[in-house]
Formats: structure tokens, sequence, C-alpha cells
């Protein structure tokens, strides 16, 4: 017998932003072209033709028998021609990107002039990954294609995360405390999950016009699916978006890594065994250099500049097969003082800041070969502000907060037309509020919020997805049952996909206003999304429509809330991302309109809240030159004014501010392998942004009420630094995890 040289030959590549599915085959070796049929001394000859339903043949079909190293493609004409050396019981399989793979058990001898029908396989639904809201930050993501380094080398973002975030349309130019602020949403009313678990305080301290940061690097995830409505009912009390943020199951190698900034100093590293790793990171912030040199015409407000330490650590085990168990922890302690001037009437007051973080998480995750996926978890969270001189020189808050969430979920897939996930969770959240000023004011709030939700998940033919899921939620403390049901479509043609989704969303009330009434009602939000997004060869566009009807809204009326509050944000959001113009250059456009306004709080009527802007846009450029070994970033952002109220108007809220805008500037250089530099100014040209007006409680002589602008505390930041891999691994990784 003679025999055959193999070589192996990837036949088809699924693409789908990500390479999903490879089909390898083995090709005989031959003077022939493929599937032209193929001459051996083999005991005998499989043969046939591969069509679709319609008749056409497939052409390059992986045509190959199990187990063995025999295969060949079928050629122009769908024929192909195998010779195998035996003639027993055989296993044939023809697989083709897009068709259901066809299996054929016969002994050898009876495969000849076989006619194969190939069928359409319906995409299984959990590679649908755009939908109406959504943006998945994930390496190779069609969507927007960022990692974690991408993110933090972007223009404007100063290596943070939710900066970066807040680029994107529907998002809005953030206050002075720096939050996410999207679709005409407040800051609160986007909530971030670790792992699926609920994060108490994702904002480092803020206050006044210091604006805050993520507590969390982007390099120690390594996916982060951002949505700004329509979101999973496993997510609960968000009534505009949820950034769910996933660590990595596995570190396979130890490695160790310092960085030292201009305003910071750490290092960490992850040793790694068998069947688990232990990573760790400490960080030291210290802005006393970084005050002395960029600003030191406030040196003297300083009595202790800002300083924070933080802590970070987890534990991974693979506790079996496709079974992880992850225990995530950080802890960080935060303190400043400063002189805080009143611009009105020029009185000083020391402010005296201080606050503590820990948040702790594990979580148990394991998929069964049945295609059953579980999720247990448990989270302890807590955050604690002590603030002397926040409002007048002699006043002191102690403001103490804690939460318990617990989360069970099962999914299991019954086909590639029918996906199940059903779970429950509790919050267990108490809230110590303490304030003194000659009068004290002291309230402790208790409550649970627990959850049931369920999502079935449809695929009605190749291109058509449906979604059926909902909600039940109890909150003890106004005793009530809400039912919250939800539905999205999803229908996608080549590069093209169309998503609707609708859908009840609630959250509970701030404590700013329970410590007054507990009994505030949930706060409600009725989303509908309707979007449209295409992508072809390097570039995306995108267009998304929405309205948000809010109702449960807090009302004040003489020192008394109430959930009478109502309201209503709706927009269009316009995106587009191109990587293939220029070589070695992205940019990403992106603009937002935006119109909203609410009867809430102290509102006489319906008004434009001062947190919403109807206009926003930003640009962004990015060029790497890999030759020189550096990222280049530019990006810059405008917004129309912010509404604000003048009591030397008649009308309410009808004041504006003058439009917003910045340009940013990055620079990140890779010198070796372990080795990146990175550098980046925010607000190059130095405007003056202006946030709002304070304005004077009582008028002046001619009846005037003097005013004051809001602006932040550091018009402008300049951030310097080196991030350093030690020992043998060295690719380029900022991350330690």
């Amino acid at each position: 017998m003679k025999k055959c040289v193999i070589s192996l030959k990837i036949v088809s590549v699924l693409m789908t932003g990500n390479l999903t599915a490879v089909q390898v085959a083995a090709v005989p070796t031959a003077e022939k072209t493929i599937g032209a049929g193929i001459q051996d001394n083999g005991k005998c000859k499989i043969s046939g033709r591969v069509t679709d339903p319609q008749g056409f043949p497939v052409a390059y079909a992986g045509v190959y028998l199990e187990g063995t190293l025999s295969g060949t493609t079928t050629d122009a004409e769908g024929l192909f021609e195998l010779s195998v050396s035996w003639d027993g019981v055989a296993k044939l399989v023809i697989a083709f990107l897009g068709y259901q793979t066809y299996t054929l058990e016969l002994p050898a001898g009876e495969m000849k002039e076989l006619k194969i029908t190939l069928h359409p396989e319906i995409r299984q639904i959990d590679q649908v990954v755009v939908t109406a809201g959504n943006y998945l930050l994930k390496t190779g993501s069609m969507l927007d294609g960022r990692n974690a380094v991408e993110i933090a080398t972007t223009a404007g973002s100063e290596g943070d995360l939710y900066k970066s975030i807040s680029l994107l349309p529907g998002t809005q130019v953030a206050g002075t405390d720096g939050k996410l602020l999207v679709r005409g949403g407040s800051g609160r009313e986007s909530q971030t999950f670790i792992d699926g678990m609920h994060v108490l305080s994702p904002y480092t301290s803020s206050y006044g016009n210091v604006s805050s940061r993520g507590r969390y690097s982007p390099f120690i995830f390594e996916g982060i699916n951002f949505s700004m409505g329509g979101h999973s009912p496993e997510y609960s009390q968000s009534l505009s978006s949820v950034l769910p943020l996933d660590t990595k199951d596995e570190s396979p190698n130890s490695k160790i890594g310092v960085n030292l900034m201009n305003v910071s100093v750490g290092g960490g590293g992850t040793q790694a065994w068998e069947k688990g790793s232990l990573s760790a990171d400490f960080t030291f912030t210290d802005l006393t250099f970084y005050n002395s040199v960029f600003h030191r015409y406030q040196k003297d407000i300083w009595k202790r500049p800002y300083r924070e330490y933080a802590l970070q650590k987890q534990l991974r085990f693979d506790v079996g097969k496709n079974a992880v168990l992850k225990t995530y922890a950080t802890w960080s302690k935060t303190d400043f003082g400063y002189i805080q001037a009143e611009p009105l009437t020029g009185d000083t007051r020391l402010l005296d800041y201080g606050e503590e973080n820990i948040y702790l998480n594990s979580t148990f995750r394991k998929r069964y070969d049945n295609g059953t996926a579980f999720f247990a978890g448990a989270t302890f969270a807590g955050n604690r502000k002590k603030i002397k001189g926040g409002l007048t020189a002699d006043d002191f808050l102690d403001a103490a907060e804690r939460e318990i969430h617990l989360k069970v979920k099962t999914a299991h897939r019954f086909s590639n037309l029918y996906k199940l996930e059903a779970g429950a969770e509790t919050y267990i959240q108490t809230y110590n509020f303490y304030y003194g000023a000659g009068e004290f004011f002291r309230r402790r709030l208790e409550g649970n919020i627990t959850g049931v939700f369920f999502s079935n998940d449809f695929g009605l033919s190749r291109r058509l997805f449906l979604n059926i899921s909902a909600r039940g939620e109890y909150g003890s403390e106004e005793r009530s049952f809400a039912f919250l049901p939800r539905t999205a479509v999803t229908w996608q043609l080549r590069g093209l996909t169309v998503s609707a989704v609708v859908g009840m969303y609630q959250q509970a009330a701030d404590y700013d206003y329970r410590i007054y009434n507990d009994k505030l009602r949930m706060e409600r939000n009725f989303q509908t999304l309707l979007g449209v997004y295409y992508y072809n060869d390097g570039r995306i566009y995108r267009i998304e429509a929405y309205d948000k009807r809010y109702g449960r809204l807090p009302v004040e009326s003489g020192g008394t809330y109430t959930s009478k509050g109502t309201g209503h944000s709706r927009g269009i959001d316009l995106f587009f991302n191109d990587r293939t113009l220029i070589r070695g250059v992205e940019y990403i456009v992106g603009y937002s309109y935006n119109d909203s306004k609410r009867k809430y709080l102290d509102y006489p009527v319906n008004a434009r809240p001062p947190f919403s802007m109807r206009h926003n846009a930003s640009v962004t450029v990015k060029y790497d030159n890999w030759k020189l070994r550096s990222i280049v970033g530019l990006t810059t952002r405008y917004a129309s004014g912010r509404p604000y109220n003048d009591p030397n108007s008649v009308g309410f809220m009808d004041g504006r501010t003058p439009h917003y805008m910045t340009v940013d500037a990055s620079l990140t250089v890779l010198p070796s392998r372990k080795v990146i530099l990175y550098f980046c100014a925010s607000n190059i040209f130095n405007r003056k942004n202006i946030y709002g007006y304070n304005f004077s409680s009582l008028p002046d002589s001619r009846g005037i009420y003097r005013s004051s602008p809001v602006t932040v505390y550091q018009n402008q930041a300049f951030y310097a630094g080196i991030f350093i891999t030690l020992g043998r691994n060295v690719a380029y990784e900022a991350s330690h995890f």
C-alpha cells in the first residue's frame, strides 16, 4: 500500500468579529487539484457531491473521516473523492461555514456517488452580541474592538475606564464629579458589576469640584460590556445603564510588575500554580509632588494633599472540569484637607475629608457537558465617609453604607433555537447617616431588595432572534412587589443588524431623600430603543434612537418628599468608527442629541435637569506607528450649554452655560517588550469650562442675586507614567493580574 503524505489546511473560518469557529481538514497532497479525484492504491474510494437545499454546489467544503487524517475538500462543482486504505465502517464528516455539519456512518465501501445536502445553520443565539444600547468592549469585537490597553491609551481617558466610556455616543459630558451620565440620566442611574456582582462604590473619593476616577483599573478585566439601556433582567437597580466587568478566569503565568507615575507609585504580580493563581496589587497615590509642579498657585490651599492607599487581590481556583472559583477583594483609604473659599462672600473654612472603602466578592461558575451553566456569588461592600467643614466651619458628617449581595443563576441551551436562563438574588442594605451643625440629625435605614429573573432566547431563523425576559422584585422598605417585563428583537444580514428593545426598569430612590422619607417608592423607567448597525471592511456605522419615560421620581414640597415625580428623556445617537482609510490611523466620530425634562425635587414645572445637555459630540483619532513603537492619540469633545436656574430670571432652569469644549492628547511609547511609557494631557488649550453658577441666597441693594461660575478644581490635568513588567513575561502588558 502506498502511504499518503498528509497536510493540514484550514478550510472554513467563521468571522463574526472574533474567530469563533475554525474547521480543520486533512488534505492529501496530490498532483491533481483538490477534489478532482485523487488516485491511490487504497482499498476503496469514497465519492459524492455536496449541494445546498436549492441544488447549488457547495465548493471547498471540508470532507474527512472522523478519527483519521484522511480528508479533502469539494471542488467548484461540489464533487469530492477520497481514497482510504480500508473498507470497514467509517464516519464521514462534511463541514462548511454557515451550514450544519453533516455526518454519515457506513462501511467505507458503500460510500460511493453520495448525494449530500448541507442545510443552513441557524446561528447559536450566544453569538448575537449586537443589541440596542449595548457596546461590547472586548478584543476583536466588531462593535468597538477596544481592549484594556487601547482604553487606557485613548486621549481624554487619562487611563481611566469611566472617562474612556464617556467618549461613546449616548453618554454626556460629566459634571464636576466625573461620573457617567447616560442618555439624560443622572450619575446614580449607572451601576457597575464585577463578575456579575454589584459594586457599591465604583468611583474614588470626590468632593466639591474635585473630579472622581474609577476605582478599578481596566487592565484587570478581560470583558467590558457597557449597556446604555435595555439591559438583561439579571442586573438590578439601574434606570439608565449597567457596566458589567469580568475578571480573568485564569492567569497561568507568574509575573511581577511595577509602575511609577507623577501622581502614584505601585506594584504587584501573580503567582500561578497548576490549578490556580494568586494576584495582588498595591498603589499609593499622593498629589503633593503633582500640585507643587503643575498647580503651584494652589499650594497654599492644601493642608493635606490628596492621598489614597489602595490594595486589590484575586484568588482563582480550577475546582474541576469547566469549574472556576474566584475571590476578588479591594480596599482603599483616602484623606485630604484644603481651604474651601466661598466665592461670593470670601469666607474660608478648612474642609477635612476621609473615606474608607472595601469590596469583596466570591463567585463560582460551572459549565456542564450537557450545555447547562451554573453560577453562584456573594459580595460584601462597605463605604464610610467622614467630612468636617463640608457646609459650615463647624459641621460634621458621618455616612456609612453597607451592602451584601447574594446571587444564584442557571442557564441551559436546549438547542440552537432555544436557551433559558433563570436566577434569584437579594440585596441586604444598611445606611447610617449622622450630621451635626449645632443641631444633630441621625438616621438609620435598613432594607432588602429580593428579585427573581428569567430570560428566554429564541432563534426564529438564521437571522432573526427574539428575547423575552422579566424580573420580579420585592422591596422591603416600600413593601411592594414589581413585575418588570422586557422584550428584544434582533435581525441580522451579513454586516447589517437591526435591534429593538422594550422594557421596564426600576431603582430605589437616593439615600439623600430616603433619610427624610424611608417609604419612597422605587423610581421607574420605561424604555424603548431602536438601533441599526452596519459593519463592513473595518468600518462601523451605528445609529440608535431611544425614548425613556420616568415615574415615581422624588418630589420635595415643604420639606416632605413623595414619589410623584415624572419625566422623559428621548434622543438619537450616531457612531462611526474607521480603521482602514489611512494606514495606522483609527478615528471615531460620535454625536448625541438628547431632549430631557423632569418634574422632581423642588421643580415647580417640567424642566431640563442640569446634568442633561442637548448636544454632545466627540472625535477621537489614534495613530499607531510600530516602527517608532508609539501610539499617538488626540480627542476633541463638544457639548452644548448646561441648564441652570437663575433667580434673576422670571423663568425656571432657563439659563444656559457657555458650551463645553476640550482638546486632549496622549502618547504611548513601547521602548522594549517589558516597558510602557505613557503621557497624556487634558484640555491642552486651557479652556475654562463652566458647569453652572452659584447664586447668593439674598439679593443685593439693587435686587440682583450675585453669581459665581462652577468650574472644576483643576482646569487641566497632566499624567506621565512608566509601567515595567519583570521576569520572563515580556508581553506588552501593564496588568499585573
